[in-house]
């Protein structure tokens, strides 16, 4: 008679909705090519008169792990957290991300893509992108003729 563990249907679970997702197998290191996987990482994005705003969430990646590149119209997000395994740990249960983010955002070209700014605060990256000079409203002098 086998004991009943109650993790095994959450973990059986776990397992489907990975693969179905496109994760492959889990979600721990050693999963996928090169041991590793690549997330897109969890986003708010919201905007102001000022422009566009962006909190990317990152837990656990250290800051020049985070790379922000502006490439056209595509605002791209590019984090990396390596699973260091240590000699002599048995590693019984790793469900934190590890691997590669990466998360692109088509930015509409009324916001001035050359202009980004970014700073990253206890995991979380956030990014202010501002409206074009050209696209923000203008007060418009109007002219009396014959004065």
């Amino acid at each position: 008679m086998m004991r009943w563990d109650p993790f095994k249907d959450i973990e059986e679970l776990q397992e489907r909705l990975g693969r179905g997702a496109g994760f492959g197998a889990g979600y721990g290191p050693g999963r996928g090519a090169r041991g590793e996987q690549t997330f897109a990482p969890l986003v708010d994005v919201w905007e102001t008169e000022d422009g566009l705003h962006l909190a990317v969430y990152l837990p656990g990646i250290e800051s020049d792990k985070v790379e922000v590149t502006a490439e056209e119209e595509t605002l791209t997000v590019r984090a990396e957290r390596p699973f260091e395994k240590e000699e002599g740990v048995s590693y019984h249960r790793l469900e934190g991300p590890y691997g590669t983010f990466v998360r692109s955002f088509s930015i509409p070209s009324i916001y001035d893509l050359s202009k980004v700014a970014a700073k990253f605060k206890n995991g979380v990256l956030y990014l202010s992108v501002p409206r074009a000079e050209e696209t923000k409203p203008r007060k418009i002098q109007v002219q009396v003729e014959g004065q």
